[in-house]
């Protein structure tokens, strides 16, 4: 039969709170009380049970983290970042996978409050003034991560990169290697920071270069191998001039956009160049290697997961903050030197 916690307060001659306050270290308990109890512990092998503890101190010990897809290396890296400071404060995380649909979304966020989660890290596509509103009605703290509230952006605590900045130092790079037609494969529409940010740090580095393109310069994917194919390929065939160098949105998209210049007989990077975003794993093995935008989303996800902590522990202020997490520009042997 499993040792309780009443069991260690009559043994201890001492009351169930104040076997409680030493485990939890809550309040201040003599040193004599103290070591009383801690010493009938060790003796009875004791290992409070975890929801035993919630119901006393009103924790659970677990966070959460929705996702859009829990396929994406992305996503991967962010969850280990997250994972090795859950581990340091000794607290569990629940991977959610909301596949980015609004409704979905909300349920995620009304069932992980129904498991008296002590927190949630959020990564979605569009953090719309709706999803904002249901986030804000809940009784944990909410930390951003990778995305931006596309609804007054500094409404939330956030933690990611600057993506108009690091696109724009991306394109930059193209224009100092002498690029001066340079199309964009972006994300989707209504990705606030992914797409529409990237979009204007692209078309801000042309302006500042007096650099202009056609419309049909610019396509849209959704971040996946088959779209930056496929919009590689509308690039080539509807432009009687082509490019001489392209900014994929990420790398899996620079992928896709190589593959179909290479089905076409297009030289990469001596006839155009490809630049890609994120700097995943498999960017140094294909061929040519890509460069790209380095984003350390371990680091990401760490720097969103010690925000939630203070927020929980409520050190921070509640005033919303919002925090960039570096970048850094990796040239390979995808782009060339006009």
């Amino acid at each position: 039969m499993s040792v309780t916690i009443q069991d260690i307060a009559k043994e201890a001659n001492v009351s169930i709170s104040t076997v409680s306050r030493v485990i939890n270290n809550s309040k201040a308990v003599s040193p004599e009380l103290k070591k009383k109890v801690l010493d009938v512990i060790q003796k009875r092998n004791f290992k409070p049970n975890t929801l035993a503890r919630g119901l006393i101190t009103n924790k659970t010990n677990i966070i959460g983290i929705i996702v859009p897809d829990i396929s994406n290396q992305i996503f991967g890296a962010l969850t280990k970042g997250i994972n090795e400071v859950c581990h340091q404060n000794e607290y569990t995380l629940m991977v959610c996978e909301s596949g980015g649909k609004l409704e979905k979304e909300i349920e995620l966020l009304k069932i992980l409050g129904e498991r008296k989660i002590d927190g949630v890290l959020f990564a979605g596509v569009d953090i719309n003034f709706t999803l904002v509103e249901e986030m804000k009605s809940k009784d944990y703290p909410i930390v951003l991560v990778t995305q931006e509230a596309s609804d007054r952006e500094e409404i939330m605590h956030t933690v990611v990169h600057d993506n108009v900045q690091a696109t724009r130092d991306a394109v930059s790079f193209l224009i100092e290697n002498g690029h001066k037609r340079i199309a964009f494969i972006g994300g989707p529409e209504n990705d606030f920071s992914s797409g529409i940010k990237r979009l204007t740090g692209y078309r801000l580095a042309l302006e500042e270069n007096q650099l202009e393109v056609p419309d049909s310069y610019i396509e849209h994917g959704d971040f996946t191998f088959n779209s930056g194919f496929d919009c590689m390929k509308k690039i080539y065939e509807e432009n009687s001039v082509l490019p001489t160098a392209v900014m994929a949105c990420n790398d899996v998209m620079a992928f896709g956009a190589i593959r179909f210049l290479k089905s076409a007989n297009v030289d990469v990077p001596n006839e155009i160049s490809i630049m890609g975003f994120d700097d995943s794993e498999l960017a140094k093995f294909i061929t040519p290697e890509l460069s790209t935008v380095r984003i350390s989303y371990f680091d990401e996800g760490a720097q969103a997961a010690a925000t939630l902590f203070e927020l929980m522990s409520e050190h921070q202020s509640s005033i919303p903050t919002k925090q960039y997490i570096q970048h850094k520009i990796i040239r390979r042997n995808s782009v060339a030197k006009i």
